[in-house]
């Protein structure tokens, strides 16, 4: 029998309630399969608002895919960066290589007001590395990490959460504007990002963008896999049988299910094995006393 992964991102649960509704809800999405990948923001763990409920829904998922003979497997987002210490994954001898996103540029979050507070946090933590450590995967992969955490205190810290709507609307309206402009962007920075870090990769698979979309671009797929949050177009990648598949998700309250037909269908060249690199142990599992079609 064919392994069955599945692979989602950005599903952002108990936070403002326009992400996924629950672990409960999402539970369609894995059935028959024999592994679930969470791409980064899952939930809402490092908004003090609502920390305890992202834990619970933490807590419930694992309980599910438990119960349901699921392995599950996290990588962490920039809403959630200490989900584990897994930020990347490469599949299939490394033909798919997957990671949230927020590695693409160097303000985590380029569209957002304080982007240039996040940019300095990253620099000034590249600064701290060792020079000739500084071009690394994993070490990219720490800082953002680290500035992350960093983002959430210091957001809080400045600001507080804005009550007042005409503060709201501004900046919504700024926000959508530089969000347009970095969905224009999205593609290269991406092809960008594998050529450096994944030049072996035929298929590169992030989310945290929110565009779901495909493209075609040297030689690789380039996937974006969507958000359970605004716009709410979320997709799945399923690799089963020698083939990776990318369908949309219909998000229904009472259950987000996978839309039959796939969007589109890649064959893969190498055998049904996962690795992550490097072998990074999420806090569970270390040992006690460790082209171009866009939606």
């Amino acid at each position: 029998m064919h392994r069955r992964t599945v692979v989602i991102s950005d599903t952002h649960l108990a936070g403002d309630g326009r992400g996924a509704r629950s672990a409960e809800a999402l539970r369609p999405l894995w059935q028959g399969a024999d592994e679930l990948i969470v791409n980064g923001d899952f939930a809402e763990l490092s908004d003090a608002r609502w920390r305890g409920s992202a834990a619970r829904q933490i807590l419930k998922i694992g309980e599910l895919c438990e119960e349901d003979g699921v392995r599950l497997t996290f990588l962490s987002g920039n809403h959630d960066p200490l989900i584990t210490d897994r930020r990347y994954l490469r599949l299939h001898g490394g033909e798919i290589f997957l990671t949230h996103g927020d590695m693409l540029h160097p303000s985590i979050s380029p569209w957002v007001r304080d982007a240039g507070k996040l940019r300095a946090l990253h620099h000034d933590a590249i600064a701290s590395l060792d020079p000739q450590q500084r071009g690394g995967l994993d070490e990219q992969a720490n800082v953002v990490q680290h500035v992350s955490g960093q983002k959430w205190d210091y957001l809080a810290e400045k600001n507080g959460h804005e009550t007042r709507k005409v503060k709201r609307l501004v900046r919504h309206a700024g926000t959508c504007a530089r969000v347009l402009w970095f969905w224009h962007r999205l593609p290269r920075l991406a092809a960008d990002f594998a050529d450096r870090y994944a030049p072996e990769a035929r298929f590169f698979i992030f989310g945290h963008f929110h565009r779901a979309g495909v493209w075609h671009i040297g030689g690789r797929t380039i996937i974006n896999t969507g958000s359970f949050h605004a716009p709410r177009r979320p997709h799945a990648v399923v690799i089963e049988g020698g083939q990776m598949a990318l369908h949309r998700i219909a998000f229904n309250p009472a259950g987000h299910t996978l839309i039959d037909k796939p969007r589109a269908v890649f064959p893969l060249n190498t055998p049904a094995q996962a690795e992550a690199i490097p072998a990074r142990l999420t806090r569970a599992d270390r040992p006690r006393k460790s082209k171009s079609s866009a939606a």
